[in-house]
């Protein structure tokens, strides 16, 4: 008889990780960022929260990332532009939201006519922004192209002031240097003259205690 393997049991697939909610003080600070910058956001915020509690905390935790976003940006210019154009993009996400919500041709006409100035606002401010940027670009190479001609200008006078300055440098520290070894043979000198004038001195003081010892007198 030929025995059949046992029927595999149900695959189940690991849980996912449920999301984080934003901290309750994180939230004053988004809403306050909003109410700052983007009032119409409140509303929908306030109507998901009272009748949608995860799709609630979701926006939430987008909003969160989209604004820290803009927190690390350091340039205060930098961050003016990327300010304006989130007000724009969240706009957008407001209208198009409209789009899913049964409405008459009439509305949806007029919330596609808005969507379509949004988007063009939002267009016109990137290539502003790209536009600015792409001459700052421009004005920073004409910086660095005077910097170079300075430089090769001048690059037979600079290595010329450089070596006389090391060569000075140089000079100064052997000066120092013989100074100080001169300054040690004479000190060894003197020691040396010292030593040979009490020489004599030390010669007759033992001839003295030599003649003194008893076993030296003759009588």
């Amino acid at each position: 008889k030929t025995t059949r393997a046992p029927a595999a049991g149900p695959t189940t697939s690991p849980d996912k990780k449920k999301p984080v909610n934003v901290p309750a003080a994180r939230r004053t600070e988004l809403l306050k960022f909003c109410k700052q910058h983007q009032k119409e956001l409140l509303p929908l915020l306030e109507s998901l929260r009272k009748k949608r509690p995860e799709e609630f905390e979701k926006a939430l935790r987008t909003l969160d990332r989209e604004i820290k976003q803009l927190q690390i940006v350091k340039s205060k210019d930098r961050y003016e532009k990327l300010l304006d154009q989130w007000v724009l993009r969240s706009k957008i996400k407001l209208l198009s939201a409209k789009l899913a919500v049964r409405a008459s041709k009439e509305q949806r006409a007029k919330t596609t006519a808005s969507l379509t100035k949004l988007i063009g606002q939002l267009q016109d401010l990137k290539i502003k922004h790209l536009n600015e940027e792409r001459q700052a670009t421009r004005n920073r190479l004409a910086k660095i192209t005077t910097q170079i001609d300075q430089l090769r200008s001048t690059r037979d006078a600079e290595i010329k002031k450089q070596i006389n300055a090391l060569t000075q440098n140089a000079e100064r520290i052997q000066a120092a240097q013989r100074a100080k070894i001169a300054a040690k043979n004479k000190s060894k000198n003197s020691n040396k003259k010292l030593t040979t004038k009490q020489e004599p001195v030390k010669n007759n003081q033992a001839k003295k205690d030599q003649v003194k010892k008893p076993g030296n007198n003759k009588g």
